[in-house]
Order: C-alpha cells, then structure tokens, then sequence
C-alpha cells in the first residue's frame, strides 16, 4: 500500500511495475514523451551544458534504471539539474521524460 502512495506520487502511477506516466526529480517534473533511439554519448551531445555529465540517478520502485545528462555539481541558480530523464527499455531504447515547464 505504502508503495502504490509514493508510486503514484512520485511516477504518476500507483502501478509500481509498470513504467512511469512522470518523474519528479530535483523538485522538477518530467512528463513521459514515448521511446526514444540512441545512446548516452548521442544524449550527452544534445546537453548545451558545460561539464555535463551522463550519470545514472535513481531507481523506480520497480527497479528501473533513470539517467540523465546532468549540470555540474554547482550550476547557476537560475539553471535546471537536467532537461531530459531517460529509462532503459532494451537495446538501444529508452523512454524519455522531458521537464514540464521547461526551464
């Protein structure tokens, strides 16, 4: 029960196995935008960022790996963590969440 709280809260879902309809991650969210092809360097390029670093962030409740290409440790305040989360689903696709709001 308690999962299925925080699935929903955190990942729009209180079907914790399942993939998340949204992340929330450094106070931002981030809505799904469907499978994407490509790979951490082809992700890493399209970050503008200086020092930006592809890095692995967190796990779902259901084990899912979340990475994104992230800002230095000491970004500007005015300055999003990430613009993109991205969750393996095989190969060399990945479901992407982008920032709602934008920066």
């Amino acid at each position: 029960m308690i999962v299925a709280i925080f699935g929903a809260k955190d990942y729009g879902t209180p079907a914790f196995w399942t993939r998340p309809k949204h992340i929330n991650y450094c106070g931002r969210e981030y809505l799904d935008q469907g499978a994407q092809a490509g790979n951490p360097a082809a992700f890493k390029g399209q970050d503008s960022a200086s020092g930006a670093k592809w890095t692995f962030l967190s796990w779902t409740f259901s084990g899912r790996s979340i990475y994104a290409v992230v800002a230095p440790l000491h970004p500007p305040a005015d300055a999003v963590c990430t613009m993109e989360l991205y969750i393996p689903t095989g190969g060399s696709q990945w479901e992407t969440y982008v920032l709602s709001g934008g920066p």
